[in-house]
């Protein structure tokens, strides 16, 4: 899959939805579906060993989220070990081997596909209350979700007829399968816009996985067991899951320094999504910033998460979204060209060195353009220091001529740039940081980029509680509104830094 484009990604998404659901419509309830196939023992060996390979692979999944602490990814495996579990169990409540015919058979897979959907609601509703507090704690959520399973698991396996659901075509059957195909289909869809925000193959895969694996929705809808479709969506259950595990360690196989330096950008969504396009190339320089300046490593990283959040406000689309996250991101490469001595200068800079300094937009331009994969944010990058009055460089942009990304960036930048300490002076608190920006509104910073920033700010981890404990903190007291005398010194010294 090598070169594909996102728009053949949706094309390949959409054939295999098309060909699943074809597929299972001729084996389920087609002109296939009268024939049988009883083979219980053949049942038993194929289910129980494909549920523990599943199973295995979600540990793996688990494993390296916990490792590199991706909240998301260890949400989603906590549901596809979910998803195995109760699979185990049915296989082994086959009928006719180690069991008689029981509900637990049916209960088994009724059961699979909604358990493994309540344990991934976090990801069905990430902005809530509840998914933002599952972010957090998803290694709670998992040892509870997980224990809750196995405990419901094991209710079934020892307790065959203690839990009966209903036939398949009871309208409770059919309204929960329903809810489940919508479910798992909005989980295959975001890893599909993955795929659009990085060009990740293994997104891609991960996406058409879970299209497999939303067929076993549709188990409890099998008047006819051993079927040609109750056989069908067995092993598309199995090859969904298996599959969704090689997509997901697949992905996240870069180097555990560029996940180090990145730590704060792939907190939670949606800069998870962000993460999973990140290329080697940003990995590189990303890396190459730390080792010139840690400051100003941390600075761009600060400044492409709030640029995200921002970005989603104004509801920009997959494609956009990923430029807004790279150019924030790299919107510094070019002071790579900067002497260490002016970048980490611990005073303010000569007219001379703010001069050398501001050819960083260009110059940032000019490396990233060398980079196939991230020319189309070479642009944002040249003019995140547009002014909205025209006073900005290197082009003298003004107004809606700026690109909205640039114009994200330049409040972002600036906001971080102000609040946190540097070289030669102390951050100043977020409250006088925000009078600053509204003082310039419009002059030099956009003023519907200033409220949108204001509005996710409360949410940022790495910048709430930043005038009680981050660098703030240090800032002379201030009245919140007050703007400083030296604003003019400020803004030039401010400039410069970003």
């Amino acid at each position: 899959m090598k070169g594909s484009t996102p728009s053949s990604g949706r094309a390949t998404w959409l054939t295999a939805v098309l060909a699943l659901a074809t597929v299972t419509a001729l084996t389920l309830f087609g002109p296939f579906s009268d024939t049988t196939w009883e083979q219980p023992r053949l049942l038993f060996a194929l289910v129980t060993i494909s549920a523990a390979i599943c199973i295995a692979g979600a540990t793996v999944v688990i494993a390296i989220a916990d490792r590199r602490e991706m909240a998301e990814i260890g949400l989603l495996g906590s549901a596809l070990m979910a998803a195995s579990v109760m699979p185990l169990v049915h296989g082994l409540v086959t009928p006719d081997v180690l069991y008689n015919d029981t509900a637990a058979f049916r209960t088994a897979a009724f059961l699979s596909l909604p358990i493994a959907v309540a344990v991934a609601a976090p990801l069905l509703r990430p902005q809530s209350g509840f998914g933002r507090w599952a972010a957090r704690h998803w290694r709670d959520w998992t040892l509870l979700s997980l224990l809750g399973v196995f405990i419901l698991g094991a209710v079934v396996v020892f307790f065959p007829d203690a839990i009966e659901v209903p036939g398949p075509s009871d309208p409770l059957t059919i309204a929960v399968t329903l809810a489940m195909v919508v479910a798992m289909g909005s989980i295959s869809l975001r890893q599909l816009r993955y795929y659009g925000l990085g060009g990740q193959p293994a997104n891609l895969m991960a996406s058409l996985s879970l299209v497999a694996l939303t067929g076993t929705a549709l188990l409890p809808l099998a008047e006819d067991s051993y079927s040609p479709g109750f056989w069908w969506l067995h092993l598309a259950g199995a090859v969904g899951v298996i599959g969704v595990c090689v997509g997901l360690v697949v992905s996240k196989s870069f180097s555990r320094s560029a996940q180090e330096l990145l730590a704060p950008v792939l907190a939670r969504d949606p800069l998870a999504a962000f993460e999973l396009g990140l290329s080697p190339v940003v990995h590189k320089f990303v890396a190459s910033l730390e080792d010139k300046d840690a400051l100003t490593r941390d600075h761009v990283v600060r400044t492409a998460e709030m640029a995200l959040r921002v970005g989603e406000r104004f509801r920009l689309n997959a494609r956009e979204l990923r430029d807004l996250g790279l150019a924030a991101l790299l919107h510094d490469v070019g002071k790579l060209n900067i002497p260490t001595e002016i970048l980490t200068k611990p005073a303010s800079l000569t007219p001379e060195e703010y001069e050398i300094v501001k050819l960083h937009t260009v110059d940032g331009e000019a490396m990233l353009l060398a980079e196939a994969t991230l020319a189309s944010v070479a642009p944002l990058v040249r003019s995140h220091h547009e002014r909205m009055d025209g006073g900005g460089y290197p082009d003298g942009l003004a107004g809606k001529a700026i690109p909205l990304p640039s114009r994200i960036i330049a409040v972002c930048d600036a906001l971080d740039a102000m609040t946190h300490d540097r070289q030669y002076r102390v951050g100043m608190p977020v409250k006088m940081a925000f009078a600053v920006l509204h003082e310039h509104a419009d002059t030099q910073w956009d003023s519907d980029v200033i409220e949108q920033v204001m509005t996710v700010l409360p949410s940022m981890p790495t910048v709430s509680g930043l005038d009680e404990v981050g660098r703030g903190a240090h800032a002379p007291e201030t009245a919140p509104d007050e703007i400083p005398d030296d604003l003019g010194a400020l803004l030039v010294a401010v400039d410069a830094e970003i």
